[in-house]
């Protein structure tokens, strides 16, 4: 008997995205799976139209609880799921309806603990060429190989992927973190030892959302990039310290990202900002002194590290001006 998979959607205000993300998770070739939906504390009516989706789908399973952030949100999916595998699906994006039977297949293949797919963007109203191409290679990675070939090359996503939910084992996502804490469940599982494998078979649909949180101006979540990379090299240090230098030259680019949010505020907001921008230049000027690190970064940042770390004041002032104007 095929074992069950489960889906993990967590959401917060989607009625909007929510029957098309169904869509896409009831069309699975798959069909031993569970949806977990999650309802974050919605205040719009995902959450009633979730009810409504669960009255017609017996596969569908919801969750209520208050808002407490998507961490908390995917945490209650996997205390509540019942699957052999888990898998964590965002409301405004859409995978493939071969999605899960192709991350199965990856893990039966390979005997690993999280197998990962590649993915494409798309925007209202484009189309989704997703699962289009059968045949790209697989790659296997350790835990260690993992982290510097996956986390610090950009392969973040805790979604796009399947887990063993053995595997997981008591693993959980950070709560209180918005942003960067799905990199932080991948880093405790390579820092575990679990094994990784990859294809860049273009199973999900990653939504670009033009209201979602990385297309805003600066919210006080914002600092969560930090802290998260903050925690991953402490992390990185005891398990894989040879991988120190590169964190540091992620955790500093990081840091600039978070401070040019920042000097895009108007005046007045600056200034009611002061404690993150003291916190960003605190970090700034410890790790700029890691000659190594620093090597690792592109001429452009080299500068912006360097101007910053001395003149913090000023290159707020340049880049505001360069970007908005007087």
């Amino acid at each position: 008997m095929d074992e069950k998979v489960s889906i993990i959607v967590p959401f917060r205000n989607g009625e909007e995205y929510l029957e098309r993300c169904m869509e896409g998770l009831l069309r699975q070739t798959y069909k031993n799976v569970e949806i977990l939906l999650i309802d974050d504390g919605s205040a719009d009516a995902g959450g009633r139209l979730c009810d409504d989706l669960a009255g017609r789908h017996p596969v569908i399973r919801v969750f209520h609880t208050e808002c407490r952030g998507v961490s908390a949100a995917r945490n209650r999916g996997l205390q509540e799921c019942t699957g052999a595998y888990a898998a964590f699906v965002d409301v405004d994006d859409y995978p493939a309806e071969d999605m899960i039977e192709y991350l199965l297949s990856l893990l039966r293949q390979t005997d690993c603990d999280v197998a990962g797919c590649g993915f494409i963007t798309f925007r209202e109203g484009e189309p989704l060429p997703l699962g289009k191409e059968k045949s790209p290679g697989v790659e296997v990675l350790t835990g260690i190989e993992f982290m510097e070939k996956g986390i610090l090359q950009s392969d973040t996503r805790c979604w796009s992927k399947l887990y063993k939910r053995e595997s997981i084992g008591n693993t959980r996502f950070q709560e209180g973190l918005t942003i960067g804490e799905d990199m932080l469940f991948l880093l405790e599982l390579a820092r575990k030892g679990k094994t990784f494998c990859r294809s860049a078979y273009p199973g999900y649909g990653y939504f670009i959302n033009e209201k979602g949180a990385m297309n805003r101006s600066f919210r006080n979540s914002y600092m969560d990039q930090i802290t998260c990379w903050q925690r991953a090299l402490e992390s990185i240090q005891k398990s894989a310290p040879a991988l120190t230098n590169r964190t540091v030259s992620i955790l500093l680019i990081s840091t600039l990202l978070v401070v040019g949010k920042l000097a895009l505020l108007p005046k007045e907001e600056r200034k009611k900002k002061a404690s993150f921008f003291q916190e960003c230049s605190a970090v700034i000027r410890t790790y700029s002194t890691n000659a190594d690190a620093v090597s690792l970064l592109d001429r452009g940042y080299k500068i912006k590290i360097s101007i910053y770390a001395h003149t913090p004041g000023l290159y707020v002032y340049l880049y505001h001006i360069l970007k908005r104007g007087l």
